[in-house]
């Protein structure tokens, strides 16, 4: 297998804006390895949230490609994307989209549900995640009866259950207060640290994009070092 996680070239991403058009990168190029954590940062509308979203095959670019683990997803189907995505990336929002009616076990299985996987595997894989998050006692709660960390904690398990190669963050710890968001910081190096799991963390906390083991700087449509 290639060293490479993610490798994107000559990006291009346009909107239409009535008779005219809004061009929000061109000639973008990122690759990331595995076991490798990068931080992007750059202001409100920059479009790193977008960036983000191509990497992770839930948007498509106007022009370029973007090959994960091999793969180059213009070439998928939707169903291939979707598979792609369910045994290769972890997703994790600034919001934790956690279903309130079921418990931080199942949320956190969900992936493995998804998968096929048998519900008891998909449940014990779970508990593990859940310990290793250091929630195992609150595998039984409802969303609702989770702090604001727990349920980003959560929301991180869930994107490591299948154990992909890459997760992708989109403003992490945006909704935490700081001791909070200082805890899922560490959370997330020790797990790179233990478990080889590449990040991509899209943020405007610089303290965190500088944790990572590169920092680029989204700005006037191009990736630079941060």
């Amino acid at each position: 297998m290639s060293e490479w996680v993610i490798e994107a070239r000559g990006l291009e991403k346009t909107y239409q804006q009535g008779p005219g058009s809004l061009c929000i990168f061109r000639e973008l190029d990122f690759s990331l390895r595995q076991g490798e954590s990068v931080g992007i940062v750059g202001s409100s509308g920059a479009g790193k949230t977008t960036l983000l979203n191509i990497l992770g095959g839930l948007d498509s670019a106007t022009g370029g490609s973007v090959i994960l683990c091999g793969v180059d997803l213009s070439q998928c189907s939707d169903s291939a994307l979707t598979r792609l995505r369910n045994q290769h990336l972890g997703f994790v929002y600034q919001f934790h989209h956690l279903l309130g009616e079921f418990s931080a076990i199942e949320n956190v299985a969900m992936p493995l549900y998804i998968g096929g996987q048998a519900r008891r595997v998909a449940e014990d894989r779970a508990a593990q995640l859940l310990e290793r998050v250091g929630l195992g006692a609150r595998g039984q709660h409802k969303p609702s009866e989770l702090s604001g960390g727990e349920r980003q904690r959560v929301a991180i398990a869930r994107a490591l259950v299948n154990q992909p190669q890459c997760v992708l963050m989109d403003e992490p710890t945006g909704n935490l207060d700081e001791a909070t968001a200082a805890s899922i910081q560490s959370l997330m190096l020790e797990l790179q640290q233990d478990l080889n799991t590449s990040f991509v963390v899209v943020t405007h906390d610089l303290q965190l994009a500088g944790k990572m083991d590169r920092k680029l700087m989204l700005e006037q449509g191009r990736l630079n070092p941060g």
